[in-house]
């Protein structure tokens, strides 16, 4: 490539980034109103969650870990919105107090934590859906459904994202009259040739031999908490889907109704929905930390990756709004729960074939 061609390239990127940037500012305002509606939407679901009769198995044990990592999520992005500076990058973080630095790493910090245990609490749910339903008949696998195995594994995803995420965050450092100018990515949201009071800068240890640290652990996360989780996932649910299709074979001769076909048919549907869902949500996200991390934060193309964050975070609140209305769609025991919360009598109940199908499906198909 020519230099003539290289800046021609430069150009264009940086036109796209200022489109990019004109749509991003509406974004914003929509992902906010539809984090507030998740909000609300969660907590209600999490409140449903938390009755005796829904905490019975281990799947709806992580299923109440993804409603709490919504509702955390939902909740840092309302706080950006409305008292952080920069939405979009944490080392444009600025104040004119140490304490308020610090509350918005703070805060930076339990956004990622919490995203990252949605990724693998749902790639987790799915496992042990799988396992469940593929070794129904050995015993040894009996108690992967007992509640306390759900609480273990959101405990142990809990704890490694956050030793994962404080050893990120361990790499800045707050500085006072900072002497140099802030990164180019911080000009969309503030004037980056005023000093600002407090602001953030690299430690030596992630800064040196042009950030080999840093870009070496957004490679590493980039794959362990996008990429993974992004196949893993797809993977999973076409296995489940295959046990429960020659479960639905082996049981063939016992008759099922026109309507429980339907609504099989129509799981089956929800189920590669949200599959594809979960896959153009995360792997983009995945893209842009890996962009992260081979080029320069100044870089045109980081620049533009950087502002296209925004758009792939509000299907992430669309996911969080999705979840509890599946649930709703797809588990009686689920709808069962709320009648008994809002006084009234339950339906007439199913029979227990049908419920554990039911069961099965909504605990296969539920993600971030």
């Amino acid at each position: 490539m020519t230099p003539s061609d290289s800046g021609n390239a430069t150009i264009s990127i940086l036109e796209v980034t200022e489109v990019v940037n004109g749509i991003g500012n509406h974004v914003h305002q929509t992902n906010f109103v539809f984090s507030c509606i998740s909000i609300v939407i969660n907590l209600f679901h999490l409140l449903v969650l938390s009755r005796k009769s829904m905490k019975t198995s281990s799947t709806n044990i992580i299923l109440i870990g993804l409603s709490i990592s919504d509702l955390c999520i939902m909740l840092t992005t309302v706080y950006k919105h409305y008292l952080m500076t920069d939405q979009e990058s944490s080392d444009c973080v600025t104040a004119d107090t140490r304490v308020k630095v610090y509350l918005d790493l703070s805060i930076w910090s339990i956004q990622t934590i919490f995203r990252r245990c949605g990724c693998w609490l749902g790639v987790l749910m799915a496992t042990v859906r799988f396992i469940i339903v593929k070794k129904l008949t050995l015993s040894r696998y009996g108690n992967w459904s007992e509640p306390r195995v759900g609480w273990v594994m959101v405990f142990v995803v809990f704890c490694i994202s956050s030793i994962q995420t404080i050893f990120s965050q361990s790499r800045w450092l707050v500085v006072e009259n900072r002497s140099i100018p802030l990164p180019v990515n911080c000009a969309e949201y503030q004037n980056i040739h005023i000093t600002p009071q407090y602001s953030v800068m690299l430690t030596p240890f992630f800064s040196f031999n042009d950030q080999i640290v840093l870009r070496s652990y957004t490679m590493f996360d980039a794959i362990v908490t996008k990429f993974i989780p992004c196949f893993a996932f797809p993977v999973l649910t076409i296995a489940l889907l295959r046990v429960l299709r020659k479960m639905k074979e082996a049981g063939g001769s016992s008759g099922r109704s026109s309507s429980g076909e339907e609504k099989k048919e129509l799981t089956t549907k929800l189920i590669v929905f949200m599959t594809i869902a979960f896959f153009i949500t995360e792997a983009p996200l995945g893209g842009i930390y890996l962009v992260k991390a081979l080029y320069d934060r100044n870089d045109p193309i980081t620049l533009l990756s950087t502002d296209l964050v925004v758009y792939f975070s509000m299907l992430v609140t669309i996911n969080s709004i999705l979840h509890p209305v599946f649930c709703v769609m797809m588990s009686s025991q689920y709808r069962n729960t709320i009648r008994r919360m809002c006084g009234v009598k339950p339906a007439a109940k199913m029979s227990s074939a049908r419920n554990k199908t039911s069961v099965v499906s909504v605990q296969g198909i539920q993600m971030t």
